[in-house]
């Protein structure tokens, strides 16, 4: 039971400074009152043993409404940390770390804890263009930037564009597969290549928030790569939306 209590004690103090880092004091404040309970508690039951018998001798109603005040402050901490637990594991954290280029922005595209906002970026706000960052996920699983064609401006995702302009995250899913282009030979292997379908997910930079959500296909011409790297256990390819994809599907939430 000891041994139970530490380990409780110890994920309740891990969560209050996830959540003190992350920008949510309300929540590092509920762990750290989580993790002293059992202290304070035992100092309690310490205080008062001499008054062992005390309760036993009140009124039947005063029993019943400690009963009450006891189960409705059992409830209220229940509910208050599987709030919290929710906010720790599936909400965006807030990034502590100074913002140099657009590729800065690629933990907003994080699963889970690991998913960042960035209080640094500009405010999404007034009429279009709203400066993004937009970033795909390579066959071997890893998120990168996608830049923009020559020409374009650089509020597409630029390489030049100053990352506290930026107001939008772009963030691709793992591919699903469309349909089948073609077999790709390597040295070593033959691979199938599909057309991707990628869910793409809208965040506003400064809060994380969810601004939308849309669906890109890749490219439909059967062309291989020259190499590939891929996931362990991974025996297909997808091809990748083209710019001007992207710029087609986002544009309502650049431009607009």
């Amino acid at each position: 039971m000891a041994k139970l209590m530490v380990l409780l004690i110890g994920i309740a103090v891990i969560f209050s400074v996830i959540a003190f880092k992350g920008g949510n004091p309300f929540v590092g404040v509920l762990f750290a009152v989580v993790a002293a309970a059992p202290v304070i508690y035992l100092g309690y039951a310490v205080a008062s043993r001499g008054k062992a018998g005390g309760a036993q001798h009140l009124p039947p109603q005063q029993r019943r409404q400690r009963t009450l005040l006891r189960r409705a402050t059992a409830l209220v901490m229940v509910m208050a940390v599987g709030y919290g637990v929710y906010w720790v594991m599936f909400q965006p954290k807030a990034n502590d770390k100074a913002l140099s280029r657009v590729s800065d922005f690629e933990t907003g595209c994080g699963a889970g804890i690991a998913r960042k906002y960035f209080p640094q970026a500009a405010d999404h706000t007034g009429a279009g263009p709203h400066p993004i960052a937009m970033f795909s996920i390579s066959e071997s699983g890893s998120s990168r930037q996608v830049f923009p064609t020559s020409g374009t401006a650089d509020y597409w995702s630029g390489n030049t564009l100053d990352p506290h302009r930026v107001q939008l995250i772009a963030c691709l899913d793992s591919p699903d597969e469309g349909e089948f282009l073609t077999d790709c030979k390597f040295t070593t292997d033959t691979i199938k290549l599909y057309r991707g379908v990628y869910d793409v997910t809208v965040y506003e930079a400064r809060t994380g928030k969810q601004v939308g959500s849309e669906q890109l296909r890749g490219s439909g011409k059967p062309n291989c790569p020259g190499m590939v790297y891929l996931k362990r256990g991974t025996d297909k390819l997808h091809t990748e939306p083209e710019f001007a994809d992207y710029q087609a599907v986002l544009r309502k939430y650049v431009d607009n």
